[in-house]
């Protein structure tokens, strides 16, 4: 119990060692756009840090340090779209949670010139985590490469942003350890139907990040060990899914984290080929390494870990805890 309880401290010390990620391209019509095209350049481009504070600005779209040079692309209601994750490795390497947001901007407002302040934003999809009563807790969106999702065919025409966060939780049992990985899409959505999105929230205040915050919002699902004592039931963050009836469907209780991960149309890491050639810097490694096994921050081991248990020189497989080894 003792070593469990140490992991936190353990990995706040290797946290900014971990392998992190964007989310750049946009996907239209099944194919990748090109970088930063369509999405707004975040303020992690270069060094892949992710977002910690959820009360800053940045929680919306994470780019107050980039000039808005994003472009906007036409896509129809109804249609499919998404996002290819790049990085060091080009994958949701973490396991966490993810969501997808819509805000529509003011029809007097260029959206790219638009900053998504308010009561605007609305959730399209979801990829909870899947628990069974304590026994284990997994994560489908762990090891994504890609994560594609419909646009509500009711979602009225207009000009949109378009919102993806993965929470990752391997560090987020302590008060702002989660770490949020952000980007955010400028589309016009054409051919729209004449749905009321909802329910509506704000970025920042749609979270607190703060389980014990209970006036503010209770929220297990961004400060929580999902290592010891296994959680016996995860709460997705966040408001219910707008599919495109009423002001809202699905729901977020505890116990209902299986039926969006089962249905989400997505890309795992084995089947499909790495982004890393578009992206600016792909590694973090001062020294050549050489032989076979894990690249340094990789994981090579812990309980259930079916990968790779040696590093490639000169790293060291650490481990971290009993979930958790890596090349260091």
């Amino acid at each position: 119990m003792k070593s469990l309880s140490a992991f936190a401290a353990v990995a706040a010390l290797v946290v900014g060692v971990s392998a992190h990620y964007t989310l750049p391209n946009f996907i239209v019509d099944g194919a990748n756009t090109s970088t930063w095209q369509y999405v707004r350049q975040t303020n992690n481009w270069q060094d892949l840090n992710p977002l910690t504070d959820v009360t800053s600005t940045d929680v919306r779209c994470y780019d107050s340090l980039e000039p808005g040079t994003a472009s906007t692309v036409s896509v129809a209601a109804g249609s499919t779209v998404g996002f290819t994750v790049v990085g060091n490795p080009s994958n949701l390497y973490h396991d966490g949670v993810l969501n997808v947001y819509m805000a529509k901007a003011p029809s007097d407002t260029d959206v790219s010139k638009w900053d998504g302040s308010g009561n605007v934003w609305f959730k399209v999809h979801e990829i909870p985590a899947v628990t069974d009563g304590g026994k284990t807790i997994t994560f489908p969106a762990t090891g994504l490469t890609q994560v594609t999702f419909t646009i509500p065919s009711a979602t009225p025409s207009g000009q949109y942003l378009i919102r993806v966060e993965h929470i990752a939780l391997h560090v987020a049992s302590s008060f702002a350890g989660a770490q949020f990985y952000i980007a955010c899409a400028q589309v016009q959505v054409t051919n729209g139907g004449t749905g009321t999105p909802g329910p509506l929230v704000a970025f920042p205040g749609a979270y607190t990040g703060n389980v014990r915050l209970k006036a503010k919002g209770y929220e297990p699902g961004i400060m929580i060990n999902i290592y010891w004592p296994i959680p016996t039931t995860y709460i997705q963050p966040g408001p219910a899914v707008w599919t495109g009836s009423g002001t809202g469907s699905g729901s977020t209780t505890a116990g209902a984290t299986t039926t969006t991960a089962g249905a989400t149309t997505t890309t795992k890491a084995t089947t499909t080929t790495s982004k890393a050639s578009t992206t600016a810097a792909t590694t973090t490694t001062s020294a050549p390494a050489s032989g076979t096994g894990a690249p340094q921050f990789g994981q090579c081991g812990g309980q259930g870990w079916a990968g790779a248990t040696t590093c490639l020189s000169p790293f060291k497989c650490t481990v971290v805890n009993t979930f958790y080894s890596q090349c260091l």
